[in-house]
């Protein structure tokens, strides 16, 4: 999974250090960062990039996201790639397609 940001590509990679790190970085657990809050979407951002960019601050990550809002981006597409990154990674299930419906005999 990867996000285009500020016009370069990067993957999203959400590791249990990086999780563990924005807990300690945020005081809040994974699934209060799923609120939708700017912060926490700006604190995913930062997860997901900080293992492939060492350095990197959530201050940059806010920065990249204000670029990326400048340039016609939207949040709601941010959240979404960030929510699919981590359902990629395991740490929260898909959705189970239910299987189809079993042909029905003669009548």
């Amino acid at each position: 999974m990867t996000v285009t940001l500020c016009g370069k590509e990067y993957p999203l990679h959400f590791t249990v250090n990086a999780l563990c790190c924005l807990e300690e970085k945020t005081g809040k657990g994974l699934s209060e960062m799923q609120s939708g809050q700017m912060s926490c979407l700006r604190g995913l951002l930062w997860c997901a990039l900080s293992q492939q960019n060492p350095g990197m601050t959530l201050e940059d990550a806010g920065n990249m996201m204000d670029r990326h809002l400048r340039e016609g981006g939207s949040l709601a597409s941010l959240s979404e790639q960030l929510a699919a990154a981590l359902e990629d990674a395991c740490f929260f299930p898909r959705p189970e397609t239910p299987p189809p419906p079993a042909p029905s005999g003669p009548k």
